[in-house]
C-alpha cells in the first residue's frame, strides 16, 4: 500500500511538472507572437503611415501582393436569431458569432472582428494616398448614390421624375428627402415596413418639425382626400408641427379643401420640379465626390443586430 501511494505521488509530480512545462511553452509562444506583432506594426506604420490598434492582427505574406488593397467587411450575428437578426430569446444558449473583417494590401494582411475599426483603417490608408478598393457595402452605396444623382440631374420635368421611379416607386421617398436636405432641411426616411403612416420626418432650417407622405403617381392619377386623412391620423401620435404631401401628380378638389381645413401643405408635380431646380441647380456640371460613397457609422451599424449596438 505504501508503495502504491509512493507511485501515485510520483505521478502527481510528473503531472505538475508537465503542466508547468506546457505553461512555460505557452507563455513563450505568447511572448514571441507579441514581439512579432509589435515588429510588424512598426514596419506597417513606416510603410503606410497608419497606426494599427492593438486589437488588429497583422500577418506578412511571403510575396508582395497587388499594391491595391482589398477590403472585406464582415459582421457578427447570433447563432440563433429572429428574422430581424436580433437574439432569439426562446433559445438560452445562443452565442455571438464573430467574423473577422479583412484588409490585404501589399505584403500585409490585417484582420479584426470589429468592422468599424477595419473601415477606419481603410479610410486612413486612403487618406495617406494608398489605394484600397471598395468593399461590397461601398459598391452598393455608390450605386444608390449614383441613382439618386441621376434622378436629381433628370428632375427637370414631372415626366422625367415619374419615369425615373416608375420601376421602383419606393426610391421616390429618399429622393424627396434629398431635395429637402439640399434646401437646408434635416430629412429622415421612415422604414419601408411599419412606417407609422408617413414617409419622411423633416425639420426646416428653423427647427420646425414636419411629417410628409410621398406619392410618385402618373400625372393623371390625382391624390385624394384619404391620403390627407391618413397623414393627419398619423400625426395625432407623432405630434409634428406641420404636415405635407408630396406628389408628382396633383390633388383632387376634395383633397385640397380638406388639406386647407386641417393645415396640410400640398406639393404637386410642378412645385416639386421648381423645388428640385432650387435644390440641385447645375448639379449635372458637378462631379460626385468620392466622400459621397463613404460608409457612415450608421451605414455599418445597419448590418449589425440592434441588440449588439452597445458593444460597438
Amino acid at each position: 500500500m505504501l508503495e502504491w501511494f509512493s507511485n501515485l505521488d510520483s505521478v502527481w509530480k510528473y503531472c505538475i511538472a508537465g503542466v508547468g512545462i506546457i505553461a512555460v511553452l505557452a507563455l513563450a509562444i505568447w511572448v514571441v507572437d507579441a514581439i512579432r506583432q509589435m515588429v510588424f506594426r512598426s514596419k506597417f506604420r513606416k510603410q503606410y503611415g497608419v497606426n494599427l490598434p492593438h486589437s488588429v492582427r497583422i500577418k506578412r505574406y511571403h510575396h508582395e501582393d497587388d499594391p491595391i488593397g482589398m477590403l472585406v467587411l464582415r459582421f457578427p450575428y447570433w447563432s440563433a436569431a429572429k428574422r430581424d437578426g436580433t437574439r432569439d430569446q426562446r433559445t438560452k444558449n445562443t452565442t455571438i458569432c464573430y467574423q473577422k473583417s479583412l484588409i490585404d494590401i501589399g505584403p500585409w494582411g490585417l484582420s479584426d472582428k470589429n468592422p468599424l475599426v477595419m473601415y477606419r483603417i481603410a479610410l486612413d490608408l486612403r487618406a495617406q494616398g494608398h489605394a484600397v478598393g471598395y468593399c461590397q457595402e461601398e459598391k452598393i452605396k455608390r450605386q444608390s448614390v449614383m441613382e439618386q444623382v441621376n434622378a436629381q440631374r433628370s428632375a427637370t420635368s414631372v415626366a422625367n421624375i415619374v419615369a425615373q421611379f416608375r420601376s421602383q416607386p419606393t426610391d421616390f421617398e429618399p429622393f424627396c428627402a434629398g431635395v429637402f436636405r439640399n434646401l437646408g432641411w434635416s430629412a429622415e426616411v421612415t422604414p419601408p415596413v411599419r412606417d407609422g403612416g408617413f414617409d419622411l420626418k423633416l425639420y426646416d432650417p428653423q427647427g420646425v418639425s414636419f411629417i410628409a407622405e410621398c406619392k410618385c403617381y402618373e400625372p393623371k392619377h390625382r391624390v385624394g382626400r384619404p391620403i390627407i386623412q391618413k397623414l393627419q391620423g398619423a400625426n395625432t401620435t407623432v405630434g409634428a408641427q406641420g404636415m405635407m404631401v408630396i406628389t408628382t401628380s396633383g390633388f383632387s378638389r376634395d383633397a385640397v379643401t380638406y388639406a386647407n381645413q386641417v393645415g396640410v401643405q400640398l406639393i404637386d408635380g410642378d412645385m416639386l420640379v421648381r423645388l428640385c431646380a432650387q435644390a440641385f441647380g447645375e448639379s449635372d456640371a458637378q462631379p460626385v465626390p468620392a466622400s459621397a460613397f463613404a460608409l457612415t457609422r450608421n451605414d455599418i451599424m445597419q448590418h449589425i443586430p440592434a441588440d449588439m449596438w452597445n458593444m460597438f
